[in-house]
Parts: C-alpha cells; structure tokens; sequence
C-alpha cells in the first residue's frame, strides 16, 4: 500500500536538485530534509486530531480552496518561491505552522535542520514552508477525491502514524508533548517571587534530638537492604537457571554507551550508538534508528538464528524517568514508539520489560519504583496496540533509572 509520506516523497522527489540549487545545500541533504519536513507536517496534523475542535478547523482550510488541476505547476511554483538563497516562512506558512506546533515551531525547525544536516539555519524554515502548501494541495485534493470529511481524514492519519513518525526528525513527538519553553524572564519571576510570599522558619530540632536519629536510619537501611536484596537477586537467578537456556548480555557490550559501576550505570549518553539510518521492517514499516542503538540489536536478534529458547536483554539506550518518578524525560517516547512498531511487525516476539531504579533513597522504595518503571513502559505499549499477553514485568532493582527488554520468544 502507498502512504501519504510515500506518495508525496514521489511527488517532491523531482525537483529536490532545483531546491538544492535554491538552497545551497547537498541534495542528499534536502532529500533528508524533504522526508522530515512532509513528516513534520503531516505529524503536526496527525497531533492535532487528538483535538476534535481544533481539527475541525484546520480540516476547513484544507477543504475550502477547490483542489488544484494541476499539482506540478502548483510545485513548481513553490520551488520558485524558495527565491536563490531561501527566503524562510511566507505568512501563511508561519501562521499554519503556529496552528499546527505553537511554541514548539523553532524546536520542529531545528530537528529539521539538524536531521538534515544543512549548513545554513535557515535552510529548515524555508524547507519547511515549501513542505506546508505541498502537503496542504496534496491532502485537500485527496479529500475531495475520496469524499473525506475530518473524522474520515483523523482515521487515515491515525492508520499511518507509523510511516508518518518514522518520516518525521527523531524526537519529533517528544517535542510536541514536552511543556511549552518558558522565556527567562518568567522563569525568573517565578524563582524570585515565592520567597517573598513565605515567612522564614528557622530549624526548630535540638541537637539532642537528632543525635539518635542517624544510627537508627542507618541500621534501617542495613535491614531494607537485606530484604531487597533477598526479594530481587536470588528470584532473577533462580529464573534464569530454571529457564535452561542461554543469556546474552547486550548492556556491558554496547560500546561506548553504559559503564557499569558499584553505584548503578552511568549514561554517556548517544554518541557511542552510530549514525542514523532507516531500517525497513517486514510489514513496510522503516524506522530512523541509530546504527548501533537498542532497535538495531533487537531486529538483529529477531532476524538471527541463535538456538531456540536463547534469551537476549536490551537496554532502552534513549528511554530514561525523571528522578523519583515513572514520568519518561525528554526524548523517550521516540524508542517506545520504535518498540510498538517492532514488536507489530513481529507479532511472535514476546518479551519481558525489566525497570531499574537508582540508588537513592531506600532500598525497599527503588525495589517497588523499579516495578513501576516496568509498568508504565508497558503500559505506553499497550497505548501503541500491542497485547498485555505479549509482555511481561519484572522489578530489577537499582541500576540507572531506565528499562531493559528481555525477548522470551521470537
């Protein structure tokens, strides 16, 4: 079946040297900035129909104009306003673009520009002002082919949300659901003014008081310590061994990506995970993964031919929470979108989601946080289609704050 990114990739395809030209930019780079700014915008309207009210109204101004009789001069004519060094937003670009990211719009432009690799900043703005009326022409001459009206045209993007995300630049989602940016000055307004609102109250322990205290907390600790570990290491052991079959540990390999240490792993963050590239699943799915990063492994282990009943774990390289919460930072959801869409295109993979915690507080607490982390994973999942059959959850213990994936079945 031909997607909406397929289709209009085909349409644009032809002119991506005359935009180059345009933008002084490699045209491999615009071919890469051509893919994330259709996915950009046709994700920027797929966000939208969450909001029936506000995709109404969009759906309006792309349903009013009469299609167009011809597409090739109409893009034509949008190469042609990209003028010889590119000219950033026309008005109704920017206007749209407001409609569609509000305060996240130079956040999209800037995944642009970076997913692309242009060398001229504003490359992205004016790509993605030619990729609005393209989309904008495609869409309503399809709308008025087909009949759609917009709970219609809400189902069809919602059907391709994987092409469309897979388009769109990584992190992409993650910015439209992160917290608009808040300026510095109201950030500083809402440093200074609480202290001002709120009486001084002095420290009112004795010194007495507290002398007992510590020793009790620290014995405490001891005794939590001991239960936790006695709950969580000789379980896991006990699994793997009755299970009779192989493991392979994916964590300490990785290169460059997790060092172990007495005190949980530390992150280095992405640089140890390659370059991005599209990897093509079985049902037509292509994801934008790192060469090195969690999903290439995991593919690659589906795909392999290890002996039945071989057991792999993964760590989620790019999913960490908050400190002290099941909230995901910034950026996490790309990899869990990338997980739904692995494990629907491999629907015999059934895996086990193991959450870790980190080391502060009691060891009783991160146990029981551990297990939460595993169930919210599980549970953004279950969002994404895939069956609670199909997976599993199990408290790791204290490690770094993130998730690994055990594949129990392929």
């Amino acid at each position: 079946m031909t997607t909406l990114i397929d289709s209009l990739t085909n349409l644009v395809t032809p002119v991506v040297g005359q935009i180059a030209g345009k933008l002084g930019e490699s045209e491999a780079a615009v071919a890469s900035g051509v893919t994330s700014s259709l996915g950009s915008v046709l994700g920027g309207l797929l966000y939208e129909t969450r909001d029936a009210t506000a995709f109404d109204q969009i759906f309006d101004s792309i349903s009013s104009p009469p299609p167009s009789a011809d597409p090739g001069g109409d893009l034509q004519s949008a190469v042609a306003a990209l003028g010889a060094t590119g000219v950033g937003f026309s008005n109704t670009s920017m206007r749209f673009l407001d409609t569609l990211f509000g305060a996240h719009t130079n956040l999209v432009v800037d995944l642009v520009g970076r997913t692309a690799g242009f060398k001229n900043p504003i490359s992205a703005s004016s790509l993605l002002s030619f990729a609005i009326p393209t989309v904008l022409n495609f869409i309503g001459k399809k709308v008025h082919d087909e009949g759609l009206d917009a709970p219609r045209l809400s189902i069809l993007l919602a059907s391709e949300r994987d092409s469309i995300l897979a388009a769109a630049p990584p992190g992409f989602m993650d910015v439209l659901e992160s917290a608009p940016p808040v300026s510095h000055v109201e950030r500083e307004v809402a440093r200074t003014a609480v202290p001002a609102d709120r009486p001084y109250v002095g420290d009112t322990r004795t010194e007495g008081s507290g002398r007992w205290l510590w020793p009790a907390v620290g014995v405490s600790a001891a005794l939590l310590a001991l239960i936790a570990i006695s709950v969580s290491r000789p379980h896991r052991a006990e699994q793997r061994v009755s299970t009779n079959v192989s493991a392979i540990d994916t964590v300490r390999s990785r290169p460059g990506a997790v060092l172990d240490t007495a005190g949980g792993e530390v992150n280095l963050g992405a640089r140890g995970l390659g370059a991005y590239s599209r990897r093509a699943l079985p049902n037509g799915v292509s994801l934008y993964v790192p060469a090195n990063g969690m999903e290439s492994r995991v593919i690659a282990f589906i795909e392999g031919t290890q002996p039945t009943g071989t057991i792999a774990s993964f760590d989620l390289d790019r999913l960490t929470f908050a400190q002290g919460s099941t909230q995901f930072l910034p950026g996490s959801r790309e990899q869990l979108h990338n997980i739904a869409s692995i494990m629907r295109a491999y629907p015999d993979v059934s895996v086990k989601i193991e959450g870790y915690s980190d080391n502060i507080g009691s060891p009783v607490n991160n146990l029981r946080m551990s297990q939460q982390r595993a169930n919210a994973v599980k549970h953004a999942l279950e969002v994404s289609g895939i069956a609670r059959s199909r997976m599993k959850t199990e408290a790791g213990g204290v490690r770094n704050r993130r998730v690994a994936v055990e594949i129990v079945h392929k």
